[in-house]
């Protein structure tokens, strides 16, 4: 009976030994190595700007925020998703920047954790003519379209677009 009680207590050691590595290695696999799960989908996002245009004149600057929320299309509740991998979306502008004005994003990198979104802030600086008529100033303006594009980890792009409008009005 002793003999029987050490090969059952050997077993039960080893059991649980295996045990926890099998779920050990899950935890590596979803923590460690992001997507790499077999069971774990990558998590779109949306991106979008928080207006549809700026409205600016020469020698002003304008401002908008272009948001990043992870898209879950089975979420019932208001918290958009709920995962164990933190997404990185990287943000660039793509074009559209109106000639004689400097365009740039406050942070190109934003990291999305699984319950919330992020936003960066894009800002358009312009420079003022120095010898434009009151005539000339009332037929100057210039609409542009700024292309902002988002790429994630995973591969996975999205664009927004919004316009820009550079005017003496």
């Amino acid at each position: 009976m002793n003999t029987v009680s050490k090969y059952a207590k050997t077993a039960g050691v080893i059991l649980l030994v295996v045990g926890i590595t099998i779920a050990l290695s899950g935890v590596l696999n979803v923590y460690g190595f992001p997507g790499s799960g077999p069971d774990i989908p990558a998590l779109d996002f949306t991106i979008t700007a928080s207006r549809t245009l700026i409205r600016i004149q020469p020698g002003m600057s304008g401002a908008l925020t272009i948001w990043v929320n992870l898209f879950c299309p089975n979420s019932t509740s208001t918290i958009r998703c709920d995962s164990t991998i933190l997404q990185h979306v990287t943000l660039q502008i793509l074009g559209g920047c109106p000639g004689g004005a400097y365009c740039v994003l406050d942070r190109t990198q934003l990291l999305v954790p699984p319950l919330y979104g992020a936003g960066s802030d894009f800002f358009v600086y312009t420079f003022t003519p120095a010898d434009v008529s009151t005539q000339s100033r009332m037929n100057l303006y210039s609409v542009s379209t700024i292309t902002i594009g988002g790429i994630d980890q995973f591969g996975q792009t999205h664009v927004v677009q919004f316009g820009v409008v550079l005017c003496y009005c």
